[in-house]
């Protein structure tokens, strides 16, 4: 016993009690959640933005069907996670969700289709590059269908929090 108080007034002991005290401030310190684009092939973060609750972000595509847009909206919960929030479209076809018990309104030449309000862990997404398919969070938009191909496989996620 002795001997570590001898070696802790000493200042190397102080040095390296300080040095241990930071390492483990490093590996126990809360990122702030981020919201990813992350291309899966290569683990490249293409995006990478600190979020809140109740931001909102969204993809937006050309439906291979009906050559109209789709835009699917996500918000980010109390819990910093991905929530669907709301289907906006021109027409309805295949794969376009629909209930008849929901309220739909019409917004700027688009029915808006509210949605379950589901967590979604992640979104997986291999956008084409024969129509404009883009991401956008806040004021950025980042255009993934003018990706490198390998590029184009893409998840996005919640990163710490």
């Amino acid at each position: 016993m002795r001997s570590i108080l001898a070696f802790l007034q000493g200042r190397r002991g102080v040095f390296l009690l300080f040095l241990a005290f930071l390492l483990l401030l490093i590996v126990f310190w809360e990122q702030a959640p981020k919201l990813q684009v992350v291309a899966t092939e290569s683990d490249d973060v293409l995006f990478s933005e600190e979020i809140e609750p109740g931001d909102t972000f969204f993809h937006e595509y050309i439906h291979s069907v009906m050559k109209t847009p789709i835009r699917e909206v996500f918000e980010i919960n109390s819990d910093f996670e991905i929530v669907s929030k709301e289907t906006w479209t021109q027409a309805f076809g295949a794969g376009i969700p629909y209930e008849s018990n929901e309220p739909i309104r019409k917004e700027d030449d688009f029915y808006v289709i509210p949605d379950d309000g589901r967590v979604v862990e992640e979104l997986r997404l291999i956008p084409s590059n024969l129509y404009t398919h883009t991401f956008q969070f806040k004021n950025k938009t980042l255009y993934l269908s003018d990706m490198a191909e390998n590029d184009r496989r893409v998840m996005i996620h919640v990163q710490g929090g």
